[in-house]
């Protein structure tokens, strides 16, 4: 009887960038409303790929880096982000106002019709601060 002795895979530590283009690119991908097979299709990669890059499991190179961003519409300093900035209150604006913006110029006539009301009642809520 022979007795097979399974190579246990060894984890690539990426650098933390990695992790930052990963959560990125799948904050973009859902904005554009894209499934990852969608996405992959546009990159001319697999839904998988993109899965793995999603997730960190993938650090890609820098030819992939533009396709991506061209997929997405989006620039590859964008897709990149060099530090991890923190979460603070103008950082958020910004990242708000960036969304915003992107949604606003997309949308068609339906999605208008639902963000208006929507945006008026936050204006309204008691919780914010003037």
């Amino acid at each position: 009887m022979e007795v097979r002795m399974s190579k246990k895979k060894s984890q690539i530590q990426h650098d933390a960038i990695v992790g930052r283009f990963a959560a990125r690119l799948r904050e973009l991908r859902h904005t554009r409303g894209l499934t990852q097979s969608q996405l992959g299709q546009r990159a001319k990669i697999t839904a998988s790929y993109v899965g793995r890059l999603e997730s960190g499991g993938a650090a890609p190179g820098i030819d992939l880096v533009r396709r991506l961003a061209e997929a997405l519409g989006t620039s590859v300093h964008d897709l990149l982000p060099v530090d991890s900035a923190p979460d603070t209150e103008a950082v958020l604006r910004d990242r708000a106002k960036r969304l915003f913006d992107d949604l606003v110029s997309r949308a068609d006539r339906e999605t208008l019709l639902m963000l208006v009301p929507l945006l008026a009642r936050l204006g309204e809520s008691p919780t914010r601060r003037r």
